[in-house]
């Protein structure tokens, strides 16, 4: 069954520097009206994929915790952002043991729509 969640952005920076643009946001995950994590995404134009106006994309979501002060469960997504459509594409690369099971697993983002399937 796949992972439905929506990315409510709440800070937005461009960072340039001599190789390119770095791009970092961040902010809620809501399941349903319900927040149930946080959010920081990192994308990064550099030589090669200006041309095509994409960058690399590093998105991790780091969800709310059952006990104040363990580390949160969390998910890392590793995929490309196309600047033209908005639209994110890859794969979960990395979860914490509550998420093991979509390691490998495809997501797309679509607008604030992230789907991991």
């Amino acid at each position: 069954m796949p992972l439905t969640l929506e990315l409510v952005r709440e800070c937005l920076n461009n960072v340039d520097d001599g190789a390119g643009r770095w791009q970092i946001e961040g902010g809620k995950v809501l399941e349903g009206k319900r927040q149930v994590a946080n959010y920081s995404s990192v994308k990064r134009v550099s030589c090669g994929t200006e041309p095509q106006n994409t960058a690399m994309l590093w998105l991790t979501i780091f969800f709310l915790g059952e006990h104040p002060g363990q580390p949160p469960q969390n998910i890392t997504l590793h995929g490309a952002h196309d600047f033209n459509s908005g639209g994110e594409i890859g794969c979960v690369s990395a979860a914490s043991p509550a998420f093991a099971a979509h390691i490998t697993k495809q997501f797309t983002r679509v607008v604030n729509t992230l789907t991991i399937s």
